[in-house]
């Protein structure tokens, strides 16, 4: 039987490889969108037009769905209000929508949670996930780490400084080190935690290496990609502190939503974002399949096939 999946965020650098790893399994897919012209497959999928705040919108996303994924969400808010809004208060409508349908709720959350004292992002994350769990039923939410892959623009200025000859890496007592994984990856991830057999609780999601990468390890393997070795710069948490003031500044006297988050630089500066508690990979079969330096070699092959690298 055909296996019917709702899905918000859809229009995000994941939820669109979540959609295409779904079309490609013989889903069935219903996704809530403002725009759903900038769906991925938008003519092979439901589409059904609202947002987090519309009730009615999320009940018709989740109708006769035997799993709802959560991936909406806002990563750089103009107030910590906005992250309550959307990524606190999204989160429970979502999973009250998916109760109310008898559906699996999978919710998207990050490794940032680890920590929610870093940042409004960290905390609206972690009080995402105790949301969920208050509205109860059946539901998982994953720790998603650090993504790249095709398509992705955040990472894009980070591949081009390396291919110019520098990668940046923040100045720490030790060496800051994160879990990092492909985008195919973390799909298959949503989709395998999907499917298993796993009680509800929230589930860190890893990478290939037990300990995660240091960004000088980052930074010397994205080179390898690149065919040359970058020079590696330690920088200081004070000059990182005056950039993101000025950026931050300059924009809002544009009124534009900030490309640097509140407390940005502290995540930058946080020690470990590596999966460690209550491992996905070991609660289930799946598993990364992308070597760091497969995934890199992807990703600059996309950038350059888009005129971007």
């Amino acid at each position: 039987m055909t296996k019917h999946a709702a899905v918000t965020g859809g229009t995000g650098f994941v939820g669109a490889a979540l959609i295409n790893k779904l079309i490609d399994g013989g889903w069935r897919v219903t996704a809530l969108a403002r725009d759903p012209s900038r769906l991925t497959h938008a003519t092979e999928i439901n589409a059904v037009s609202g947002s987090l705040d519309d009730e009615g919108a999320l009940a018709q996303t989740a109708a006769s769905a035997d799993v709802f994924f959560h991936l909406a969400g806002v990563t750089h808010a103009r107030n910590r209000e906005q992250y309550e809004n959307v990524n606190v208060h999204g989160a429970t409508l979502a999973a009250q929508a998916a109760r109310n349908a008898g559906a699996r709720f999978v919710h998207a959350s990050s490794m940032s949670a680890q920590a929610p004292e870093v940042s409004p992002y960290a905390q609206s994350k972690f009080d995402s996930e105790k949301a969920v769990a208050d509205v109860g039923g059946d539901w998982l939410a994953l720790r998603l780490p650090a993504i790249y892959g095709p398509r992705d623009r955040a990472t894009l200025p980070y591949f081009k400084l390396v291919k110019s000859g520098f990668a940046l890496e923040p100045k720490t007592a030790r060496p800051a080190r994160a879990s990092i994984l492909y985008v195919d990856d973390a799909a298959n991830a949503l989709i395998d935690a999907a499917q298993a057999d796993l009680k509800a609780g929230v589930f860190e999601v890893g990478d290939e290496c037990d300990d995660g990468w240091s960004w000088a390890e980052i930074g010397q393997i994205l080179g390898d990609a690149f065919g040359r070795k970058p020079r590696a710069i330690r920088v200081p948490r004070p000059f990182i502190a005056g950039y993101h003031r000025l950026l931050r500044t300059v924009e809002g006297i544009a009124g534009k939503t900030p490309s640097v988050r509140e407390g940005q630089i502290n995540e930058f500066f946080h020690e470990t974002w590596v999966a460690r508690e209550n491992l996905l990979s070991d609660a289930c079969n799946w598993r990364p399949k992308t070597p760091l330096k497969e995934g890199f070699a992807k990703t600059i092959r996309w950038y350059q096939e888009h005129d971007l690298l």
